[in-house]
């Protein structure tokens, strides 16, 4: 009788001391693949989620350099006090030259000039860039009485006194594609 009852109590014990011990290993096993069923079944999404984020990132970052570039070459048409020619070797269809004046200093040239092989665009010397992955660039030149002017009137040496506007048009190219921004801006005389 008193095997019986030490068993019953060690029946007892045992049931007790299971709910402390933790899980089995059967219970870990089922958790684990539960688990690696959620993920397999969520990680086409969150893969899908990561790549549109990258996608919009990249896009926003072309857009900025592609606004930031426009903005600057604006402001420096807006600054100058005459369009010049462009040096030898370029054409206004690739580069803009400028002359600025400010009070108290000699005279300044600004050059900016798209690469296209090298896919940038910079700013008075090589090096100096105000984009890169540029993959279009364009300079429209507009005269007074709003037509455009093409390779006739740049042959004229006096071609820069004739352009009253001009537009200014840069895609920067992310993963996204290419982001395009364009400037109009009056040449002040």
């Amino acid at each position: 009788m008193g095997d019986q009852r030490f068993c019953r109590e060690r029946a007892g014990q045992e049931v007790r001391l299971r709910g402390v011990r933790g899980m089995t290993l059967m219970e870990i096993l089922v958790a684990v693949a539960v688990s690696a069923i959620v993920l397999g079944a969520a990680w086409p999404w969150l893969w899908a989620a990561g790549s549109a984020a990258r996608r919009v990132d990249g896009r926003a970052q072309a857009a900025t350099a592609a606004a930031f570039a426009a903005r600057s070459l604006a402001t420096d048409v807006e600054l100058s006090v005459a369009l010049l020619r462009p040096p030898a070797g370029r054409t206004p269809a690739d580069c803009v030259c400028l002359l600025h004046c400010h009070p108290g200093a000699a005279p300044e040239t600004v050059l900016v000039v798209w690469e296209p092989v090298r896919r940038v665009l910079w700013r008075k010397t090589s090096g100096t860039y105000l984009a890169d992955h540029v993959e279009s660039f364009s300079l429209e030149y507009f005269g007074a009485d709003g037509r455009i002017l093409g390779q006739a009137d740049f042959d004229d040496p006096e071609w820069p006194d004739l352009v009253a506007r001009l537009r200014i048009s840069i895609g920067v190219h992310s993963s996204a594609g290419t982001q395009t921004a364009v400037r109009d801006v009056a040449l002040r005389r």
